[in-house]
């Protein structure tokens, strides 16, 4: 297999770094041709921060695409320029939450959507965090700190509580990471 030949390429949308571009493509075996649309965006990252308590932080916000609220893991954007994930989370984790850690642990990361998007969203467990501030949201976010026992979050994702899929694939693989741990 070959990767499909970009015939040409344009910018339909852009707004600070995020762009949009409709590439017409060839299929380098079959020949055939298509309009498809990608999005270029920055890198994410997520952050599962666990209490020496044994309660998982989450936040509860709203979410345009769904026009509801979702509880997910504290996580954003990385900015343009920050090339290290662990320090992208770190800074999301204090400003959705208030917390930090001296435990970051990388998770690992995903393609969120390649269907249509270029970047990776990264995975931090945050272990032993501890409150060093308010919150410190920007302009657009509301955010309520919600804890959860670690023990409920199976069954807060087998009830449709937690939906947000990278949150869910997020605590997933934190959950791996602590049984890999134990054993």
């Amino acid at each position: 297999m070959k990767a499909w030949e970009i015939l040409s390429s344009r910018t339909v949308y852009r707004l600070g770094s995020t762009e949009m571009r409709e590439e017409v493509c060839r299929h380098p075996a079959k020949g055939l041709q298509a309009p498809f649309f990608r999005l270029f965006l920055l890198d994410w990252v997520n952050v599962v921060p666990l209490t020496p308590e044994g309660e998982v932080l989450l936040v509860r916000q709203f979410r345009k695409g769904i026009h509801d609220f979702t509880l997910e893991l504290p996580g954003g954007t990385m900015d343009p320029g920050e090339d290290e994930p662990a320090a992208a989370g770190l800074r999301e984790l204090t400003e959705e939450t208030g917390y930090r850690t001296d435990k970051l642990i990388l998770l690992g990361w995903v393609h969120p959507n390649p269907a249509v998007q270029n970047n990776k969203c990264h995975f931090f467990l945050a272990e032993d965090v501890y409150q060093v501030q308010e919150q410190k949201l920007d302009k657009w976010e509301e955010i309520e700190l919600v804890k959860i026992p670690w023990d409920q979050i199976p069954e807060k994702i087998a009830n449709g509580e937690i939906t947000h899929s990278l949150g869910v694939l997020g605590l997933m693989r934190a959950r791996q990471y602590k049984e890999k741990r134990v054993k």
